[in-house]
């Protein structure tokens, strides 16, 4: 899987990116001048069209049709899920089984799966039609196209299981980062101006969409979002199990092999003694490369760490470079403080993502 999301592949996907990030811009006209809104719903619609079709290869036109089957099943399965991750006397699945919640789950799973193995059947009889056509007219080719044909050939249960990890893990992730930088944004003007600086550097006063060669100049926009993931780490613990004897010399502790740990990545993220007395500031420039030379590589944890780290890590930091850029070019960006969050299987602000816009002159 890792090669499917090298930079080469990922950067294929910047036009259908651009084009719902436009999307996006004229969906958030109706909220100018209204006063707070949850940004969140509006980011995740965008985000949900960009990682359908990228992923799939299915347009879904979620920012016009929110409420579909599919996006009612798959939110309900998100829900119970949590639900059981805090309620311990619904972990036990005999338990779990007497609930009502069990039908609704099982319903719901059955229909998420039935959707996404339409899309892999369909997949597999284009490619098996086409194998042997090294024409692809120009189409682009979604993350499920590039899993056939591989060296290990995916059984279409497996395909089922990577897209579905990508269309769900990967989506809620990237758009509450992106939510959480647009509070951040809205507090610190300064930053702000900053940033739309960066972008009339690199488009002048265009509203064009970002091309490949756009984003990796957006560097202090970069920096920005680094800082949004580490003072709102969206997946704020990591669960690992250990697989032999770990001893952390700072703790003077030895984890023994087949047990379960938590990294707490939150934590970490806010740790004086990591980032220094203004750990709790948001600080987009302690992440110039020469503020970072003697951090420890596994201090920032936004995308896991070592050979079980996020792979779409590339494809989730070209999106959010691309909607932040589109809106910020189109949008002034007020908000207040956050305030207090909660964690359900990902970090929230109880209040949600409110935030102000106005048109940019």
């Amino acid at each position: 899987m890792r090669s499917v999301f090298n930079n080469k592949v990922v950067e294929e996907y910047v036009e259908v990116i651009a084009e719902q990030a436009d999307v996006l811009v004229k969906q958030l006209n109706k909220k100018t001048d209204t006063g707070d809104f949850d940004v969140l719903k509006f980011v995740t619609a965008c985000t949900l069209d960009i990682v359908f079709e990228t992923a799939m290869g299915e347009r879904m036109d979620v920012q016009h049709s929110p409420d579909t089957p599919y996006l009612r099943a798959r939110h309900s399965v998100m829900t119970i899920l949590n639900m059981r991750f805090f309620k311990v006397w619904l972990q036990p699945d005999c338990l779990f089984n007497l609930t009502s919640y069990a039908k609704e789950h099982n319903d719901s799973i059955k229909l998420t799966h039935q959707f996404t193995d339409e899309v892999v059947k369909k997949k597999r009889v284009e490619y098996e039609k086409n194998k042997h056509n090294n024409n692809t007219d120009g189409k682009l080719k979604a993350v499920l196209d590039l899993l056939f044909g591989r060296e290990i050939e995916f059984t279409d249960e497996q395909l089922r299981e990577h897209i579905d990890s990508i269309t769900i893990a990967g989506n809620d992730t990237t758009a509450l980062t992106i939510a959480y930088t647009l509070m951040l944004l809205g507090q610190h003007k300064d930053v702000q101006d900053k940033v739309i600086l960066e972008q009339k550097s690199i488009f002048g006063d265009s509203k064009r969409g970002a091309n490949k060669e756009d984003i990796p100049q957006m560097f202090y926009l970069e920096r920005v979002i680094k800082e949004s993931m580490r003072l709102y780490t969206v997946v704020p613990i990591i669960a690992r199990n250990i697989d032999k004897d770990t001893y952390l010399p700072v703790a003077d502790v030895t984890l023994p092999a087949g047990t379960g740990c938590v990294v707490g990545a939150f934590a970490m993220h806010r740790a004086k003694s990591v980032w220094g007395p203004d750990a709790d500031e948001f600080d987009p420039d302690r992440f110039l490369p020469e503020r970072s030379l003697d951090r420890h590589r596994a201090a920032f944890l936004p995308f896991s760490y070592g050979s079980r780290n996020c792979i779409g890590r590339n494809y989730g930091m070209l999106i959010m470079k691309s909607i932040l850029s589109t809106i910020i070019r189109s949008y002034k960006i007020d908000a207040d403080e956050v305030g207090p969050l909660k964690m359900e299987l990902l970090l929230f602000p109880i209040r949600g993502h409110q935030v102000r816009i106005s048109k940019r002159d």
